[in-house]
């Protein structure tokens, strides 16, 4: 029989109940109410990226469904940080959840005008949303604003119907995905399944798994008549959140095809590149090989930016007045993911490039990355991987530059 003794933490300003029994339990399906608090840092930026939402396409009120809302701390969090949510929609299976969100909303003394808590599936929770909206076709004002969907696990299923639900232009789509193992190729055939593309196990996986999941958005955006706009693509402790911009310009979609491609691999130098045509003219030689008949592909998958400049920039500037305790952390993370906007769709391990070339020591990156400016070559780092760097640099002159700076030291 469950222990109902409930524990009170907090996360900033919110108080919130969570179960004893889970406080020591490895984030899981297993627990009561699902509670992960490295987590936190998702809720952080997700609530950064909801005020750069409202400042750059002056949103002065909103809507947002919690499709998976389990303790109800994020959607409580919103609330408080965010004076213009009119109204949210809180929402979990879970009856110890719901129950949950409830005790929760009157820990924090939250008007509930402005909330409305339901058990449904997410499914159906959007479906509800499209029907209200169809007996209503003129107006839009029954779409939502804001989607989050944060399921423990692959976001595949919930991504069609919130479509469905979302406004048809500009509304803001936030997607969380924890099945990293699937997309960043170590159970490649599930990834295929649940995802229809190829991932590559290889040391900028993090990234190829970012593309694919875009991808994937994307083409349910497509078959609902719809497009986006990636506007931040974050990797972190294991889980990657896509925040995306619904879009229904015919002339937007289509020129959002070009975004659609491939990238292509090397298995025995490292060589990569990314490919837009058609599959069927995929190269399989490497052309650094001497004509090896060595690459491999990842795709399909977004090749295309995986984040708006403007929209990263006004997340500094939010952030920069903020007090919570990841402010440095995400200042660092979203300064390297503005660094890596114009750069190419993937990245090399400087760690990993040292030992191949068994060199006795490992330049620093910023001395890596200065060395190729100065050859009017572009790089960066990456927030992917702090180890690693992005440039348009031909690796095996990389390589060479790699030995020539351990040899300087």
């Amino acid at each position: 029989m469950m222990d109902n003794k409930i524990a009170k933490k907090r996360e900033g300003t919110v108080e919130f109940f969570i179960y004893e029994q889970d406080l020591t339990k490895i984030p899981s399906k297993s627990m009561n109410v699902f509670y992960n608090e490295k987590m936190i840092l998702n809720r952080d930026i997700t609530s950064l990226a909801i005020g750069a939402y409202k400042k750059l396409w002056d949103i002065s009120s909103f809507s947002l469904i919690d499709s998976m809302a389990a303790s109800g701390i994020g959607s409580i969090r919103l609330l408080k940080e965010h004076e213009e949510l009119e109204k949210i929609y809180i929402n979990d299976i879970n009856p110890l959840a719901v129950d949950l969100i409830k005790r929760n909303l009157r820990l924090n003394k939250i008007d509930r005008l402005k909330v409305k808590v339901s058990r449904k599936d997410a499914n159906s929770l959007f479906s509800d949303f499209n029907k209200h909206y169809q007996h209503d076709s003129e107006s839009n004002s029954q779409k939502a604003d804001v989607i989050s969907i944060d399921p423990f696990g692959t976001p595949n299923c919930f991504t069609d119907m919130a479509f469905k639900a979302i406004k048809k232009e500009n509304g803001l789509l936030c997607i969380t995905a924890t099945d990293t193992a699937v997309l960043f190729g170590v159970k490649p055939k599930v990834c295929i399944r649940k995802y229809m593309s190829t991932p590559l196990h290889t040391d900028y996986c993090k990234e190829i798994g970012a593309r694919i999941l875009v991808y994937f958005i994307s083409r349910l955006a497509n078959i609902n008549t719809l497009g986006v706009i990636p506007l931040l693509s974050f990797y972190s402790n294991h889980f990657l959140r896509i925040f995306l911009l619904s879009l229904k310009s015919k002339k937007k979609i289509n020129d959002n095809f070009l975004n659609y491609g491939y990238i292509l691999h090397c298995n025995n130098c490292g060589y990569r590149s990314e490919f837009s045509d058609n599959i069927v003219q995929i190269p399989h030689y490497c052309p650094l090989c001497k004509g090896s008949k060595t690459l491999v592909y990842s795709g399909p998958l977004w090749i295309g930016k995986l984040h708006d400049e403007k929209f990263l920039k006004e997340i500094l500037s939010i952030n920069s007045v903020t007090t919570h305790l990841n402010k440095k952390t995400i200042d660092k993370k979203i300064g390297y993911a503005l660094d890596e906007i114009h750069m190419p769709p993937y990245y090399y391990n400087i760690h990993n490039l040292c030992e191949e070339l068994k060199l006795k020591s490992v330049p620093k990156v910023n001395d890596i990355i200065n060395a190729i400016r100065k050859k009017t070559l572009k790089a960066s780092r990456t927030h992917f991987d702090y180890l690693s760097i992005k440039t348009d640099m031909a690796i095996s002159d990389l390589k060479n530059l790699l030995i020539k700076l351990t040899k300087s030291t």
